[in-house]
């Protein structure tokens, strides 16, 4: 009887490690997919649809790399996993019948959504994944390979065109500095480049039928807004690339600056083959994106909207608030979400104080509690001896040696604690909180 019981319990306990492994994918795949739709929907273009059978395809193309030493968009059949030669063949095995398809594959990704992040970075795979052609997305993994195969059947465009412009127009947040970490260089036919430069710019004419021979630019003009100064830049255009196809480049030869507001300007006449109307002439394109903010301390406001979003909570209507807070803001929403759920409290004197800054042990204090709230208040079990966190308040100790065990801090014990964090900073910690979060099968409430 002992015996079946232990069974029993090894049957339970594997279920719920495979639950919670199926869980972290899940949430990983649902992360990156919102990432991609955010911008295509931004972009006017139409939303990629998750494909289960795509997604076996890419799940198992993923196990078949990792099982054979092979990192290729090729299979060889004899192989284990072999399940076609080419990504149309392993779609077609499971049941995808839609004629367009294409595949990306990446290893050593800390997850699925930093693929796509780095999909859209490199500007040739990007102008796949806005292409509208595509409309559905299977997304897999197994160990350090992941599979990107997206599917379609023809393009949905409204008129025989659609410019699609990155960065698009009104696009926040772009970095100032892009890092070159591809096989295919967009600088390599450009000569003196040195030091940082701008995210490569994509124009692309997305059509059905017509293919473009060659585009021709005049007036390109990429200006700060602050200054009016331009930006030094270089056009690259299709019938120069020949990775390039209905899209030129235009690649800022310098690194842009913080919190600024750039305008690009430019005239395009484009050719086609196979006989349409030899010229689409005058296209003038005119986009204007922001760069990233400054690092800035971080508050208590900014701390609850940040903490809130990050772990998808589903954001509540203020019953009652803090007396410094107004009830009706956006941001009384996010401070009582943070407080009803016991992230954070008030101030004795029933104040929230949203101006005041966040320290560290503060920041991984409230991490610890939101791990504690969703898997209970007593598996932070502590296995390891205790660190002696030297800069650190009395009452915070426990929640650093509880980061501490589960790998959130390191046993550095130079780190002050008791220090101010920047926004910059708080985003590293969560980076590798959310890792943590999903290894511990504690996963945010989806509210779409």
């Amino acid at each position: 009887m002992k015996k079946l019981a232990r069974c029993i319990c090894l049957l339970v306990i594997m279920v719920m490690f495979c639950s919670i492994h199926s869980s972290a994918e899940d949430y990983d795949r649902r992360h990156a997919l919102k990432a991609i739709n955010q911008v295509r929907e931004d972009m006017g273009i139409k939303p990629l649809e998750k494909n289960s059978k795509l997604e076996q395809a890419a799940n198992t193309h993923s196990k078949y790399m990792s099982v054979n030493n092979s990192f290729s968009l090729i299979e060889e059949n004899g192989n284990h996993y072999y399940r076609g030669r080419y990504s149309w063949d392993r779609a077609s095995y499971f049941y995808y019948s839609n004629p367009f398809i294409t595949e990306f594959i990446h290893n050593q990704l800390d997850s699925i959504q930093q693929g796509i992040q780095d999909f859209m970075n490199n500007p040739y795979s990007r102008v796949t994944f806005l292409d509208p052609l595509y409309e559905h997305i299977g997304m897999g993994n197994y160990k350090d390979m992941y599979t990107y195969d997206l599917g379609g059947q023809s393009r949905d465009i409204s008129g025989d065109k659609l410019l699609a412009v990155y960065p698009y127009d009104q696009m926040e947040d772009v970095p100032i500095s892009w890092e070159n970490n591809y096989k295919i260089d967009p600088y390599r036919q450009v000569d003196g480049v040195k030091g940082a430069v701008g995210v490569p710019i994509t124009i692309t004419y997305y059509s059905d039928s017509k293919k473009i021979k060659t585009m021709d630019v005049q007036d390109v003009a990429l200006v700060n807004t602050t200054d009016h100064q331009p930006v030094k830049t270089e056009v690259i255009l299709p019938q120069d690339d020949k990775y390039l196809t209905n899209t030129l480049m235009i690649l800022p030869l310098e690194a842009l600056d913080l919190e600024t507001t750039y305008a690009l300007t430019l005239n395009a006449d484009f050719t086609f083959r196979n006989g349409y109307a030899k010229v689409d002439k005058q296209n003038k394109i005119e986009v204007h994106f922001s760069t990233e903010k400054r690092d800035i301390p971080l508050t208590r406001g900014i701390l609850v909207e940040h903490l809130v979003k990050d772990l998808d909570y589903e954001l509540l209507i203020p019953k009652t608030m803090f007396e410094d807070i107004d009830k009706e803001s956006e941001l009384a929403k996010y401070i009582y979400t943070a407080y009803h759920n016991s992230l954070i409290n008030g101030y004795h004197d029933n104040t929230f104080r949203p101006n005041v800054n966040i320290t560290k042990e503060q920041v991984y204090t409230v991490l610890i509690r939101a791990l504690e709230k969703r898997i209970g208040q007593n598996k932070l079990d502590i296995k390891k001896d205790n660190v002696r966190f030297y800069h650190a308040s009395s009452w915070a100790v426990v929640y650093l040696n509880k980061a501490y065990a589960i790998g959130l801090v390191s046993e550095d014990t130079s780190v002050n604690f008791t220090e101010g964090i920047s926004l910059k900073e708080y985003k590293e910690v969560m980076k590798n909180f959310l890792e943590i979060y999903r290894q511990y099968g504690a996963f945010p409430r989806f509210v779409y």
